[in-house]
């Protein structure tokens, strides 16, 4: 057990607590509870008090409402320590991005990223025109070939993505466009329904 099960139980009587549970403060706002209820900073520990005794939500709430304050600031901190870990990671990618185009810019006569730029580009045309001109029905149709057709669409997509990125840059907001685009993709029925199979 760990402490997103936890906040689960605790859920319902003190939802703060419950949600700060389920994150990045889990382990001190369970410190928290567990010194509450006199038990060991563990969280089978915790959900053992709990369910032994009926008063233990009652003191659960009653921590919420006496320690606002402190479960604000571990919110907060919380959120930044995420924002910080994600702006860290979006940094490494834009630099590594830049290490490959100016390595390109000291090579003016390699082909190799265009062509396979071009290839991508031009695959990703094909596929479209596939779909819409109807060419990839009887794939499309069948439930098990459209799984692994949108598993293939996605991952391609996804490097069309990263092949654009490196030419013209890339935002933030767009990542997460084309992520949830790719889990679109790649998520079972999203290609054709199990209706459409049977046809």
């Amino acid at each position: 057990m760990n402490w997103s099960d936890v906040g689960r139980v605790v859920g319902n009587a003190a939802p703060t607590l419950g949600a700060l549970l389920g994150g990045p403060a889990g382990g001190a706002v369970g410190a928290l509870i567990a010194s509450a209820l006199g038990t060991s900073s563990d969280p089978d520990a915790v959900n053992a008090a709990l369910a032994a005794d009926p008063s233990a939500l009652a003191k659960v709430q009653e921590l919420q409402i006496n320690a606002k304050v402190q479960l604000q600031q571990l919110a907060v901190t919380a959120e930044m320590n995420r924002l910080q870990a994600e702006g860290a990671q979006y940094a490494a990618e834009v630099a590594d991005r830049d290490s490959a185009r100016k390595l390109a810019a000291a090579q003016p006569r390699d082909f190799i990223r265009p062509v396979v730029t071009m290839t991508v580009l031009l695959g990703s045309m094909v596929i479209v025109v596939a779909i819409f001109a109807g060419w990839a029905r009887e794939i499309l149709v069948d439930p098990t070939a459209s799984l692994t057709v949108g598993t293939v669409i996605g991952l391609w997509f996804s490097l069309v993505k990263e092949v654009m990125g490196f030419w013209f840059g890339m935002t933030k907001e767009s990542q997460k466009q084309t992520a949830a685009i790719t889990e679109f993709a790649v998520a079972p029925g999203s290609v054709s329904s199990e209706k459409g199979g049977n046809k």
